[in-house]
């Protein structure tokens, strides 16, 4: 007999009931570890979350959709029952997130490069890449073209990569990805695209060509961008329907490569290939291009959607410090039905992310649990609309349901590698604040040591929810469990590499995957034990005044220095 909806509602509920009863008896490791520094994380309770969470009913959480607002609503419940505050909008546990979505046409599509009198067209997705316009539905812009090296701005570093170049009303070129000769999370601020075109923005620039190179190749191929035309793109709007556009003065925008790159370079001193090869070590002096480039396109603007954070607040136990809030985020969205020609057609995103959310419910439990509430108050945030580009993050940094000078830190989780049990704890952006010192502290009790940034040049610091806040100058941690296992040995590199080749935004990431369970709520564990540390310290984590993110988004704030 098939089952309904409800059918499978109730017995998923049943399932997370019963795993509420049910305390995990693993301990995170072997060791002899201070009973104050344990308090069980169920690892029931967190398969059961993701039992819900990872369903087919939710039809892949796309940002949005039913799927996504039934996800919030569930979370939503799950705080409540704990007995958390709302800390949503109006007395409630949601902040509605706006949504624009936009969708190109791509019948109504012009790109050309005109050099020497010659002029080159170029179809969307062969040498040139240019998404839907969130400003404007019919768009048309031209300008000559500025080579402008990596396209920095950054006095700290010693670079200006716009000194002697005037580019006001102009096209820029510039190199695309993390510059690798600076440190990784620098090169991964810097080497972000909206970053660039901020930066061009602020010389008076109209539109940005970014250079695709090998390495950004090796990341994310190309010929990828085709995939994403007849898909909506989106951004968040605010109360007044104005919608929220990184560089809006930028309104020419383009990725481009190989003859398009080369009619950019025609006649200059240098060829694309030896900018790109130079760039590789160093800033690349800028020129002024013979190129002038125009496009024209036609948007579809959708404007019904929106999505939602769930914002829940446990309030701090001392007088003065609970007014101080710590921000942990895990984000629930996911790419919803990814695969529709295909029998299985639903991306479930089990690891991505309804385990982050998972674990973020599981902490949530075990705080509420604790005799006297952390020093600290704790704000609960499950984030949505993540795949469209960190939206509701985004949208609640801009607009925070509580003081924004209250929020003094950002602990977020987003996936993990549940499938051995680790020795070391990843922490991306610990070398930024001493928010990494006081993981160190939490973790040592139970054996585990933190371990360096795996992948430097991917800057994995800039690319999840916690940039939201980095952005508005609040220190924060990215978590991952480590690569290490008890035995010493590197498990996680392998295992990171057959996830995202096999399983990342595919259908396959679904509770099939050799989830191990007990591992889960092992890094539930140091999750807690480190929110627990920044709530209890005497003093909020401050920004390393080395600090490429401290200096530049956070500079009237006081700074500690990088320990010896």
């Amino acid at each position: 007999m098939s089952m309904t909806i409800f059918d499978r509602i109730l017995i998923i509920l049943f399932a997370i009931f019963v795993a509420g009863t049910v305390e995990s008896q693993a301990q995170p490791n072997d060791m002899v570890t201070p009973a104050e520094t344990l308090q069980p994380s169920s690892s029931a309770t967190i398969k059961a979350h993701m039992a819900f969470l990872a369903d087919d009913l939710l039809e892949g959480r796309e940002a949005g959709t039913a799927g996504e607002a039934r996800s919030a609503l569930y979370i939503a419940t799950q705080l409540q029952a704990l007995g958390l505050q709302p800390a949503g909008e109006d007395g409630g546990f949601l902040q509605d997130v706006p949504l624009r979505s936009a969708r190109l046409d791509q019948s109504k599509f012009e790109f050309s490069i005109q050099t020497n009198g010659t002029e080159q067209s170029f179809e969307n997705g062969s040498d040139v890449a240019v998404s839907a316009s969130f400003a404007s539905t019919d768009l048309s812009a031209a300008g000559d073209v500025v080579f402008a090296g990596h396209g920095i701005i950054a006095p700290e570093l010693g670079i200006d990569d716009y000194a002697g170049l005037d580019v006001n009303g102009k096209v820029v070129a510039v190199i695309g990805g993390p510059p690798t000769f600076l440190p990784s999370e620098a090169a991964a601020h810097f080497g972000s695209s909206n970053q660039k075109r901020l930066m061009a923005e602020a010389r008076g620039a109209i539109g940005v060509l970014i250079i695709w190179t090998p390495a950004l190749e090796k990341r994310y191929p190309f010929d990828l961008w085709k995939t994403g035309f007849a898909s909506w793109n989106m951004t968040w709007s605010d109360a007044a329907g104005t919608s929220h556009i990184q560089a809006p003065d930028i309104i020419l925008r383009a990725f481009v490569r190989g003859e398009a790159t080369d009619a950019i370079f025609s006649g200059a001193p240098i060829t694309a290939a030896q900018a790109i090869a130079k760039s590789e070590t160093g800033p690349v002096k800028g020129f002024v291009s013979q190129a002038q480039v125009k496009l024209s396109l036609t948007t579809r603007h959708d404007d019904t959607r929106q999505s939602a954070n769930v914002a829940a607040l446990l309030p701090g136990s001392d007088p003065v410090l609970s007014k101080e809030i710590i921000v942990l985020t895990a984000h629930y969205d996911h790419v919803g039905i990814c695969a529709p020609d295909e029998a299985d057609k639903i991306c479930n995103g089990a690891l991505d992310n309804a385990l982050g959310t998972a674990l973020m419910l599981d902490v949530a439990r075990a705080l509420t649990e604790q005799e006297t509430p952390p020093a600290r108050s704790i704000l609960f945030l499950a984030v949505g609309a993540e795949e469209k580009g960190l939206l509701g993050s985004d949208y609640f940094a801009a607009s925070p349901t509580v003081q924004r000078d209250q929020i003094i830190a950002n602990i977020n989780l987003d996936g993990g590698a549940p499938f051995y049990d680790f020795s070391d704890v990843i922490a991306f952006g610990a070398e930024q604040s001493q928010m990494g010192e006081q993981l160190q502290s939490a973790i040592a009790p139970i054996g585990l040591t933190l371990a360096p940034d795996p992948f430097p040049e991917q800057g994995i610091f800039t690319r999840s929810d916690q940039y939201s806040f980095v952005k508005r100058g609040i220190p924060a941690l990215f978590l991952y469990n480590g690569f290490t296992g008890m035995d010493g040995q590197n498990k996680g590199q392998d295992i990171w590499n057959w996830f995202f080749a096999e399983h990342y935004h595919e259908p396959s990431d679904d509770l099939s995957l050799p989830i191990d369970y007990t591992v889960s709520a092992k890094f539930s564990n140091v999750f807690r034990l480190l929110t627990l540390e920044v709530a209890n310290a005497p003093s909020r984590p401050l920004w390393y005044d080395d600090s490429v993110f401290g200096q530049r988004f956070a500079a009237d704030q006081p700074k500690a220095q990088r320990p010896q």
